[in-house]
C-alpha cells in the first residue's frame, strides 16, 4: 500500500503541516509521496527534498517577520502583483534546493491556478522551485509568474487540499491535512476575549480575506475524498502569523496524535 500526505494552503497556519510531519515520523508512519498547495508545496516540496521534520522545523521556526521584511521586494511599478519574486526565491533554493522533481527522495505534486483559464495546473515534473513558487503567488500581491504559455497564482483558488493529485501520483490512501477551517479577519485585535477588526480591513486584505474563505470551502470538500484527515485547531493562529510558528507546530502536533488511531487501523500498523 502507498501512503500519501496532502498538505493545504494556509500561509503561516501552514506551518502545522510540520508538527504534523514531526509525529508521522516520530510514530514510524511511512509517507511515500507527498502533495501540497501554496505553503503546504513548500513543507511538501522540502519533506519530498528528503529533510527531516527536525530540520523543517528549525527553517519554520526562522520565518519570523525580522527575516521576512528583508525578503519582501516592493515594487508597486509591476502590473501584476507588488511583490518581486527573486529574494524568496533565493530563501526557498536554500530549504528545497534547485532540483528537478525527478531528483526528490519521493514523488511530490504541487498545485497552482491558470488566472486566465481558472484551471488547477499539477506540477510533477520540472523545476520544483518553480512550480512551487507558482503555488504560493498570491494574486495582486506577488508578480504573477509565467511558466511555459500559463501565468499562474495560488493553487488555493483551485485546489487548496490537493488530495486528487496525489491519488493521480498513486496514492492508494491518504493522510490530509486542512489549516483553513476557522478563518478569522487577517489583522485582528482581542476585545474581551473576541477577535474582532481594528479598522476596515483595506482593499488587499478584502481581497486576501476573499481568496482564502473561498479556499476554506474547497479544501473542506476535497476532504471528503482523504481516508484520514487532520484539522489542527488553528484558532487565533492568522495567515499572517509567522511569529506563532512554534503554536502553529505544536497545534499540528496534537491533531496529528489526536489521529493516530486512524492513522495505525487505516495503514495496518499495530494500534
Amino acid at each position: 500500500m502507498k501512503l500519501g500526505l496532502a498538505l493545504s494552503g494556509g500561509a503561516a497556519r501552514g506551518l502545522a503541516h510540520v508538527g504534523v510531519i514531526e509525529v508521522l515520523e516520530r510514530e514510524g508512519i511511512q509517507i511515500d509521496m507527498v502533495a501540497g498547495t501554496s505553503m503546504g508545496a513548500v513543507i511538501g516540496a522540502a519533506f519530498a527534498r528528503g529533510l527531516s521534520a527536525e530540520q523543517i522545523k528549525a527553517e519554520a521556526l526562522d520565518l519570523g517577520w525580522r527575516k521576512l521584511v528583508p525578503l519582501v521586494e516592493w515594487n508597486p511599478l509591476q502590473t501584476s502583483g507588488l511583490i518581486g519574486a527573486r529574494r524568496i526565491r533565493k530563501k526557498l533554493e536554500s530549504i528545497i534546493g534547485d532540483l528537478d522533481f525527478s531528483e526528490l527522495k519521493r514523488p511530490f505534486a504541487c498545485v497552482a491556478t491558470d488566472i486566465i483559464s481558472g484551471e488547477a495546473v499539477v506540477f510533477t515534473k520540472g523545476r520544483v522551485l518553480d512550480a512551487v513558487l507558482a503555488s504560493m503567488a498570491l494574486p495582486l500581491i506577488f508578480r504573477v509568474p509565467r511558466l511555459g504559455r500559463r501565468y499562474l497564482v495560488d493553487g488555493g483558488i483551485s485546489d487548496p487540499l490537493p488530495v486528487a493529485p496525489l491519488k493521480a501520483l498513486g496514492a492508494d490512501k491518504v493522510i490530509a491535512v486542512n489549516v483553513l477551517k476557522n478563518l478569522g479577519i487577517i489583522m485582528p485585535y482581542r476585545n474581551h476575549g473576541r477577535l474582532l477588526p481594528k479598522r476596515p480591513p483595506n482593499f488587499l486584505q478584502v481581497a486576501n480575506q476573499v481568496i482564502y474563505i473561498a479556499s476554506a470551502h474547497l479544501a473542506a470538500a476535497g476532504l471528503k475524498e482523504a481516508d484520514v484527515a487532520i484539522e489542527p485547531d488553528m484558532t487565533g493562529i492568522h495567515l499572517a502569523d509567522f511569529g506563532l510558528a512554534r503554536e502553529a507546530i505544536l497545534r499540528g502536533e496534537l491533531a496529528a496524535i489526536d489521529a493516530m488511531p486512524a492513522i495505525r487501523t487505516m495503514s495496518g500498523v499495530p494500534v
